[in-house]
């Protein structure tokens, strides 16, 4: 109970609930015959595998301070394996309980950040973005498992129609929250785990219908695809040919010192200053050259705005803004996607990140723009040491030569590989990532014969998060991982496999 309320809103919670976890098992006795059950659990002895080849991974490194610190973080991936599939099964109905308890905690964690946001409630730490809004741990974990309490409030939530009503106006909440911190990965990896759960259920449960979700996935993706490239397509400006020298009026376009990229295209593009100083004057009172609240000129807030809608900075273009796009600019707003916080506007932006990132905009500050060159050098650092990697306590220091040697990037934003796979491999190089995604892959094939939904769901969303973040370097990411990895795996009483009951 301790570790599954902590995961969403206490690090403290969690570390007191492992311990006394730990406690117990060995207070417990039997700890010879307990081991022996380990050995004998081949599931159980791959799954801790993940911990032992890090821990290897200090026989060649050099940086023993930072590879003690990473090993102590991992240990869950070891305890839990351990505890789980050698202690007594929990009933199902006790099963049941801590799982609600883990979706009520993750519920009062979205609520009290949305509310401390809108400044309802004191915020625990500053909120500077809406990403903020999760108060408690990273807003990717809280994200993650969000979307892990939606797989899972369907079927634990079924009995009675009045538990009904609560799990969908659950859903709905979680669905809305997700929007609301404009959570890309949460929304990417939940559409992507419901498609491959549908296709799965279609091959256990024998039903056509359980191919749907998976069929309007892909309509679905389609409209978003094209809304997406209509979007694109409205504000970007074409560049390929031959610019205009004058405005409509006569005026003639000019530069300035201010370069942004928004929304694929540069701000010195089509600017007239005359013109669109006087147009702006009679539209608005504010002072072009005012600050905002934040410390930025209005002048520069306008030509990013107009920017980001592919409008050109002069009469016309000023003409053409909406009233509501002059409030938006008086507030502050630089960019158009910003004044609508939701989930579309977040993946409008990134579409122009990668946009921009391709056409030589700086990577600064653009989460997936940054992704690609984290990867990029990720994928250099590989190179100097494939088989057997830098080391488990070498991986920091392996990016800071290499960012100090070649970075277009500022150092607060010179960060790891963000992909827990690439972080695997540099630390251990081609045999230790191998061995890395075996232990994912063969409980995985084990819980599939077994028809495990929840692991099946579980593993889904796990393993895409690695593709896009370092889940098994932080504690909240390695407890997240390492705590359902074993609970589904080993506590999972034989009435909460059988499918037909939940699907």
């Amino acid at each position: 109970m301790a570790i599954v309320v902590g995961m969403p809103l206490s690090k403290f919670l969690m570390s007191v609930g492992t311990l006394c976890l730990v406690g117990q098992w060995f207070l417990a006795g039997n700890i010879m015959y307990k081991f022996n059950q380990f050995f004998k659990n081949k599931i159980a002895v791959i799954c801790s595998i993940t911990f032992i080849i890090f821990l290897l991974g200090l026989i060649h490194t050099s940086d023993f301070e930072y590879g003690f610190k990473d090993i102590r973080i991992k240990v869950p991936l070891l305890a839990f394996p351990v505890i789980f599939c050698t202690h007594h099964k929990l009933k199902a109905v006790h099963l049941k309980f801590i799982l609600l308890l883990f979706i009520f905690s993750t519920l009062i964690s979205t609520v009290y950040g949305y509310l401390a946001y809108h400044e309802i409630l004191p915020a625990k730490k500053p909120i500077t973005e809406i990403r903020d809004a999760s108060q408690f741990i990273s807003h990717i974990r809280l994200s993650l498992m969000v979307v892990l309490s939606m797989f899972m409030l369907p079927i634990l939530s079924k009995e009675k129609w009045f538990f009904k009503l609560i799990g969908i106006a659950v859903f709905i909440w979680f669905a809305y929250f997700l929007s609301f911190i404009e959570s890309a990965t949460g929304f990417i990896i939940g559409c992507f785990t419901l498609f491959f759960v549908s296709i799965y259920l279609s091959f256990t449960n024998k039903n056509i219908l359980a191919i749907l979700p998976a069929a309007i996935m892909i309509i679905g993706g389609s409209y978003l695809t094209y809304k997406m490239a209509t979007v694109y397509n409205s504000v970007k400006i074409d560049a390929s040919s031959p610019m205009d020298k004058v405005t409509k009026y006569g005026q003639p376009y000019g530069e300035t010192d201010f370069i942004m990229f928004d929304n694929g295209n540069f701000s010195n593009d089509y600017l007239c200053m005359k013109e669109l100083e006087d147009t702006w004057n009679i539209r608005s009172n504010k002072n072009l050259y005012e600050l905002d609240q934040n410390g930025n000129a209005y002048k520069f807030i306008l030509i990013r705005y107009m920017t980001s809608k592919g409008l050109r900075k002069d009469r016309e273009g000023v003409e053409s803004l909406s009233e509501q796009d002059i409030k938006n600019i008086e507030n502050g707003t630089a960019n158009y996607l910003y004044s609508s916080h939701d989930l579309m506007s977040r993946l409008y932006l990134l579409m122009f990140e990668i946009d921009g990132y391709f056409n030589g905009a700086s990577s600064n500050g653009n989460s997936l723009a940054q992704r690609i060159e984290y990867w990029k050098t990720s994928k250099e650092i590989v190179k100097e040491n494939f088989l057997f990697g830098q080391g488990t306590g070498d991986v920091p220091n392996a990016f800071k030569q290499k960012y100090a040697a070649n970075s277009s990037l500022t150092e607060q934003f010179q960060l790891r590989s963000h992909n827990q796979y690439l972080s695997t491999f540099i630390a251990l190089g081609f045999i230790g990532v191998l061995i890395f995604v075996l232990t994912l892959i063969l409980p995985l094939q084990y819980a599939i014969k077994r028809r495990n939904y929840y692991y099946v769901i579980f593993s889904c969303i796990a393993l895409l998060s690695f593709l896009s973040e370092d889940t098994l370097e932080t504690q909240d990411g390695v407890f997240l991982f390492a705590f359902f990895n074993s609970l589904f795996l080993f506590q999972l009483p034989k009435e909460m496999l059988k499918l037909k009951q939940h699907v």
